[in-house]
């Protein structure tokens, strides 16, 4: 610096014009990855000239695909910031067995105000969720790989204590258009969610349709089996922070209550799931080349910065796995199957574990007084 005040006048205005302008470009590439959007070939994809949050959010919530952790972090979200959701006037689904319609939350008194996030359950059918939803509203939901969701439905869903059937048995005797178990559980799970017609399970023709409708829907489509990336790319979607994509892992199925299955029954139950095979691997290539368009360096150092995020949040919480009878109030899972998580961190701690219902219910109350 002393050498730099040595310089003539005019030299060190050079020096400091030059100085300003490499600092715009630093800032403006920081701008243009920040608003980088993700891949995309359609209409509904994300395409933004500026980046700022987005608070109009419709999340196809997909059975055993860790769906409760992503409606978590909708939930905490719209919570933190004074948003309406879309809610049914009981429990935790819009609609059942039945596809859901508009009609299921104009008619309801819980939803005299527009909706900025639908996270609830529904068979998806895209049109009627629009007609509740604002215009600018943005779409995503999440996969699974299909042997391994069915293994956990199977289980969490008391497919023995219903049917009298071991998985085994089960696979072999039930075929794979047979009717839902409570009108919703079945074979194909994601495809069902996704919206198909229980007499189009076995047409793959009406499935590549459901694929083809389904790209052109949702701009980001999370995959389970990659968690991280998952968020990041979630963050980056929402034009959220990191630090409001952070979730625990919740509703995951105790080892000892994962169902054991023949080589033979195995592979019965792949072909049996062929829908499911084509809908997630379609956007498992889909997500990989959202990574890629993302960046894997950008990536890898986002992930350390989220494990980083989360490392920091459980030891401010000091959150601890329980199981769910050990439990007691919101932190009670709905299945004493899976393993729950008690925080010890206080009131802002206890949002990242309070199971579905418990949330739902808070919503409800919150949004009741927001329209009285």
């Amino acid at each position: 610096m002393a050498q730099e005040s040595q310089l003539p006048l005019a030299c060190r205005l050079r020096l400091s014009v030059r100085m300003v302008a490499v600092a715009v470009t630093v800032l403006c590439g920081f701008a243009m990855l920040k608003n980088q959007t993700l891949h995309s070939s359609g209409p509904s994809r994300l395409e933004l000239k500026t980046c700022s949050p987005r608070n109009n959010v419709a999340f196809l919530k997909t059975h055993k695909c860790a769906s409760s952790a992503i409606q978590n972090i909708l939930f905490r979200y719209g919570d933190k910031h004074n948003l309406h959701f879309a809610l049914p006037d009981f429990g935790n689904h819009l609609g059942g067995r039945r596809t859901f319609k508009a009609a299921m939350v104009r008619s309801s008194p819980l939803n005299k105000v527009t909706p900025n996030i639908f996270a609830i359950h529904t068979k998806w059918d895209h049109a009627e969720v629009k007609k509740v939803m604002p215009e600018d509203t943005i779409f995503f939901t999440i996969v699974r790989e299909p042997t391994a969701l069915f293994h956990s439905l199977f289980v969490y869903s008391n497919f023995h204590e219903i049917t009298g059937l071991t998985l085994q048995e089960y696979v072999k005797r039930v075929p794979a258009d047979s009717g839902r178990i409570k009108g919703v559980f079945g074979y194909n799970q994601m495809s069902w969610d996704f919206g198909i017609p229980l007499e189009d399970m076995n047409n793959l023709s009406a499935i590549h349709e459901l694929v083809r409708r389904a790209d052109e829907q949702f701009g980001l489509v999370l995959v389970m089996e990659r968690m991280d990336e998952s968020l990041v790319l979630l963050a980056e979607y929402l034009c959220w922070e990191l630090s409001d994509v952070l979730v625990l892992r919740v509703n995951s199925l105790k080892d000892k209550f994962k169902p054991s299955i023949s080589e033979e029954a195995l592979q019965a139950l792949q072909q049996k799931l062929a829908p499911d095979y084509l809908l997630y691997n379609h956007f498992l290539e889909r997500f990989n080349q959202q990574v890629e368009d993302f960046g894997r360096a950008r990536m890898a150092a986002a992930v350390a910065r989220l494990q980083e995020l989360m490392a920091l949040l459980v030891s401010k919480c000091n959150f601890i796995k329980k199981g769910a009878s050990e439990l007691r109030g919101g932190q009670k899972p709905w299945s004493y199957k899976v393993d729950g998580i008690e925080s010890g961190g206080g009131g802002g701690c206890d949002v990242y574990t309070l199971a579905e219902i418990q949330y739902i219910d808070v919503l409800r109350k919150k949004q009741q007084r927001t329209i009285a």
